[in-house]
Parts: C-alpha cells; structure tokens; sequence
C-alpha cells in the first residue's frame, strides 16, 4: 500500500477527473517509476510515495512524462550549480525566511484550489540578498510543497507580487542568462502548474512596461496587473489575502513564523541532499537538456508563452 496523504474530497475529485488519478492503480504506478530510476545508472532520485506521486500528478499519469520529469528535476539541481549553489538550509535561507519577501498563505483558494502565494519585492536587501540566493530559497520552497502541499501539486499556484519598493540594485543583478537558467528550472524543474500572476503597487512606469508584456502574452489572462489594492481584493477574495493587504488569510508575521518552523524540519532532507542528482558521464543516450544551461538556451515559463 502506498504511502501518501489522504486527499480531501475537492482534491481527489480534481485528481480522479483532471489528472487522470486511479487510487487502486497508485502502488503499481510508483512502483513502475521505483524500477526505472534503478535502471538508469546516471540517476539517482528520491524514491519515495509522496515525493514522486507529485510527479505523476503534474504528468497526468503518463509515466515517460514523469520519467523525463524527474530526470529534469535532477539534471537541473546538479547543472546549475551557479545558480541554485548550495542546497543546505544556511544563515542566507533562514533571513530570507524572516525578511517578509516570500509568504505561503495557509488557506488555499478553496478546499481544492490553488496555493496561494505573496512576494513583496520591497523587502529585498540587495546588500544581502543575491538574485541567486532569493531564487535559491525559492526552489527549495518549491521541494518542501512538492513533498508536503497536495493543492499545490494537484490544483497549481497563484503569485501575488507587491511591487512597491523594489530595489534598483538588486534588479541591476539580473541578466539574459541568469534568466534563463531561472524559467527553465521553473518550466521544467518544478511540478506544478502556475494559474496566474499577480501584480499590485507598481509604479506608473511598471505598469506600462508590464502592459507591453501581456499586451504580447498568448495567454493574457494569466498576467494581472492592479492598479489600486480593491482591484486586487476584487480579483482573489478577502478571505485569501493576508491581513496586511485588507484579508483574513493570516499575516504575514504569522505566516513566516510557521513556514520557518517547517524549513527547519526539512534541515535533515536538504543536508543529505547532495548525494541526489546525475552523474552525466554514466547517461546512456543523449543528454537532451545539454543546451539549457548553455548561451543558446531558449527555457521560458510554461504558462507564460508569448508571439
């Protein structure tokens, strides 16, 4: 018998009918992916339940989908050493936890809907804090949910992004590579669909430069940008903002006390992490994401694809 969470009724619902999910199927459909991680000699994964029952989640159940996933997943933690460095929970990851940049609210958007996450680029201290160390915490926040959050994995993820404040110094960090490092961990890296974007307290200026990116988007409605708090109220609900932005959906304060007892919890999961990834040079076949990491690297966010 697989060991897994119990879903709630809304989300097994959402899994039976949208992603495909057969609960007296589960224990071989682990079982399948456990064989086939043995067999190739250039990986070495996680084999258990909740962590790779993500997996074929976010796959619909086509397990060389989640095969190819899974070899993502790790080819990118053990390729991007410049930009994901260390992977050990260290004194950056516990400020930056501590800083009010990132909060993962505790109810998602209905019993079976999509987390909910706030990011306030005004916190950032560009003197201490690195793209690669704000982006770092990020994607190990992305493991935790991917071994602890069920709505995250089943139902997606909304980004709700304050934009007041934001550092000039730490946006001079970024560049065309780095940026494409980052949206290629995220589009292949991460297992979960992201449902939309949300932007508040930008400038005039932000705000016209945001607009020429979705005026070009395919899929516009996943880019919103606010012009006023109500407009952002109106958009998600009360009842799912923080109660720093007029919401009863915990605080911020509260909310970062809680994530950080959790990103400790997980101290044990992260130092043993190294002995995961692939060893290239006992791939068989053709490593097909050679070029990801490379100058001629094209990875863009999934759900954000533009003309």
């Amino acid at each position: 018998m697989a060991q897994l969470r119990p879903l709630n009724p809304e989300l097994a619902e959402i899994a039976r009918k949208d992603l495909n999910e057969v609960p007296s199927r589960i224990p071989s459909d682990l079982e399948a992916l456990r064989e086939w991680i043995k067999k190739e000699p250039h990986l070495k994964a996680r084999t258990d339940d909740q962590f790779l029952i993500a997996f074929l989640r976010y796959c619909k159940y086509s397990l060389e989908s989640a095969k190819k996933r899974i070899d993502y997943f790790y080819t990118y933690k053990s390729s991007a050493k410049d930009l994901i460095k260390s992977r050990r929970i260290d004194d950056k990851i516990i400020d930056i936890a501590r800083s009010g940049i990132f909060c993962s609210l505790p109810k998602p958007k209905g019993a079976g809907g999509p987390r909910i996450h706030f990011m306030r680029m005004g916190n950032i201290n560009p003197t201490i804090h690195s793209v690669q160390d704000v982006f770092r915490f990020h994607i190990m926040r992305c493991e935790i949910e991917t071994n602890t959050d069920d709505n995250w994995n089943i139902s997606g993820v909304i980004e709700i992004i304050d934009f007041s404040k934001i550092p000039f110094g730490f946006l001079k960090q970024f560049d065309p590579t780095l940026f494409r490092q980052m949206a290629s961990v995220l589009e292949f890296g991460i297992p979960t669909n992201l449902l939309g974007t949300h932007i508040v307290n930008a400038s005039k200026e932000a705000q016209i430069i945001l607009g020429l990116i979705r005026n070009v988007m395919k899929q516009k409605e996943l880019l919103n940008i606010h012009p006023t708090l109500e407009s952002l109220q109106q958009a998600i609900g009360k009842e799912y903002l923080p109660a720093e932005y007029g919401g009863t959906n915990s605080s911020f304060e509260e909310s970062e006390q809680n994530y950080e007892k959790l990103l400790m919890s997980y101290k044990s999961y992260f130092d043993e992490d190294d002995q995961y990834g692939v060893d290239e040079k006992l791939r068989q076949g053709e490593n097909q994401m050679s070029e990801l990491f490379g100058g001629s690297a094209t990875g863009s966010f999934r759900k954000l694809d533009i003309d």
